[in-house]
């Protein structure tokens, strides 16, 4: 299964990033999983190396080869490209689901994920709650269990 993730780029330290990243993908690989990213898989970690218009073209080529989108919300910015691909996903009636830290509210967006109909379909949880960024993939693949009883 291939998952793209969606994580706020923007005025984040590289290499903090990567480490974060890193983490992130080898915990979904744990479990069997794939992660694509767009500052890893499009860009290669160097965010001015094409112009936006070509990252873009890029990721609508990628994009739908994923099975669904994890939204990764770390903090109480709401970052319009996070919502912008889990709509796009949700529009390809793929599942999308919001990994949220613990201790942060978004009750907007909370409830644009909550409304993807494909993540009932397809057994995904809408919303996972987390503390460390290792636990997003555990508790992705605890509650997908759970909702599909495998």
């Amino acid at each position: 299964m291939k998952i793209w993730l969606a994580y706020r780029f923007t005025g984040a330290d590289i290499e903090e990033l990567r480490k974060r990243l890193e983490l992130i993908r080898s915990s979904f690989a744990a479990i069997g999983m794939t992660v694509v990213t767009m500052i890893q898989d499009i860009q290669n970690w160097e965010a001015t190396r094409l112009p936006k218009a070509e990252v873009v073209r890029r990721a609508y080529e990628l994009m739908p080869s994923c099975d669904g989108c994890v939204c990764i919300y770390h903090d109480a910015s709401p970052s319009e490209g996070r919502g912008w691909d889990a709509g796009f996903f949700a529009a390809l009636g793929k599942p999308t689901v919001m990994a949220l830290r613990d201790g942060i509210a978004l009750p907007y967006h909370e409830a644009l994920f909550t409304e993807n109909s494909s993540n009932v379909a397809s057994g995904w949880p809408s919303i996972i709650r987390y503390d460390d960024l290792g636990e997003i993939a555990p508790s992705f693949w605890m509650k997908m269990r759970r909702e599909r009883k495998v």
